[in-house]
């Protein structure tokens, strides 16, 4: 249920309460989360996410003075700001070889491509404040997307083929999927979804299956050539 804030639900309700205390290993003995347990608040974080994102455009649809949109807008994205700092300080506590570094690593990807969704549709109403600047430093720092030429269920399959050879190892192959897919972009899709990625491996096509093959061979015969 969402909190209640000035008569109306508070949108980031869920969100803080997943940040601020169940993720938080100064309020709660992570180390103690189970991996389904995870799984579950990764994928649901960013549909909530999107759900502010609604809220706030409802929020503004019928309001005419730029003053009160901007003081809506500016109240929503300082919120996901504080989001992200207390997201980077519990990251920096995680164990790096524990599944709660892959969650933290992907919340906290979630709370930053939202926030350049709300620059991009409320930028001149977004002031920068010495906020979006002081972020805790964190252990591991999310990088930016990396643009691959092959099709998502072509990156599938070899993502697939590395779990099953145990080229990469991890305790299922949801965590490679998830802990890969989201830093990684296609010519068709900015926004992977590392679990449709995963579905799609149980029925992978002929074609995508040749596609990926000439591509591990290409990477044979340049490796050979070093």
């Amino acid at each position: 249920m969402y909190k209640k804030t000035w008569g109306r639900a508070y949108p980031y309700a869920w969100l803080d309460e997943v940040v601020e205390v169940t993720l938080n290993p100064e309020k709660t003995n992570v180390i103690e989360l189970e991996f389904q347990q995870l799984e579950i608040i990764a994928g649901q974080f960013d549909q909530e996410l999107q759900s502010v994102l609604r809220d706030l455009k409802a929020s503004t649809f019928y309001l005419i003075s730029s003053k009160k949109i901007k003081a809506t807008v500016t109240q929503y994205y300082d919120s996901l700001i504080l989001l992200e700092r207390q997201a980077m300080e519990n990251l920096a506590a995680y164990p790096e070889d524990h599944p709660l570094a892959t969650t933290g690593e992907t919340i906290i990807f979630y709370i930053r491509n939202m926030g350049i969704v709300f620059k991009k549709r409320y930028g001149k109403y977004i002031t920068e404040t010495g906020a979006d600047n002081s972020m805790t430093p964190a252990k591991r720092m999310v990088v930016s997307k990396l643009l691959c030429k092959l099709s998502a269920d072509q990156i599938g399959i070899i993502l697939k083929a590395a779990d099953d050879t145990k080229t990469v190892l991890a305790s299922s192959m949801s965590v490679i999927f998830r802990s890969v897919v989201p830093y990684l972009s296609t010519d068709k899709n900015k926004n992977l979804s590392w679990d449709s990625m995963r579905k799609s491996t149980y029925h992978i096509e002929q074609s995508d299956k040749e596609v990926a093959i000439a591509t591990l061979e290409k990477l044979i015969l340049k490796i050979k050539g070093y």
